[in-house]
């Protein structure tokens, strides 16, 4: 089952935590005007909550593969694709490595800068390549 409806959501939640709010799965549902599964929103979920049990080793990470760019630099859409992505990297291992690269460097098309596909997608490259 593909799953890019739960990283949009996931990735929403994180960024409007990161900026001061508290989206739930409902709000920011809401905010996209779709519907979703009850298997989708527990994956969202469970991506949201992976992210928060394991943030430092995530962060860790991407600031380990972001060359010159702390996790402050990174912008707050982009760190929360990658924050994201680099769960599922570490985490999921039941989804493909280049499904999770491709639906981030998707979300980050859909709600990045003009060169955060390919930020995104250089970082989650070479972390793929360790794991």
């Amino acid at each position: 089952m593909k799953h890019t409806l739960s990283r949009e959501i996931a990735m929403k939640r994180l960024y409007a935590e990161t900026v001061g709010g508290t989206d739930s799965i409902e709000e920011a549902l809401e905010q996209t005007e779709r519907d979703m599964s009850e298997e989708n929103k527990l994956f969202s979920d469970r991506l949201y909550d992976g992210v928060h049990a394991h943030l430092t080793e995530i962060d860790e990470t991407i600031e380990a593969h972001a060359k010159d760019w702390s996790i402050q630099r990174i912008a707050k859409v982009d760190l929360s694709i990658l924050r994201i992505a680099v769960y599922e990297l570490l985490y999921e291992t039941a989804v493909p490595e280049g499904a999770t690269v491709n639906e981030a460097v998707e979300l980050a098309k859909l709600f990045g800068g003009e060169k955060s596909a390919g930020f995104v997608n250089g970082i989650l490259g070479a972390i793929a390549k360790e794991h």
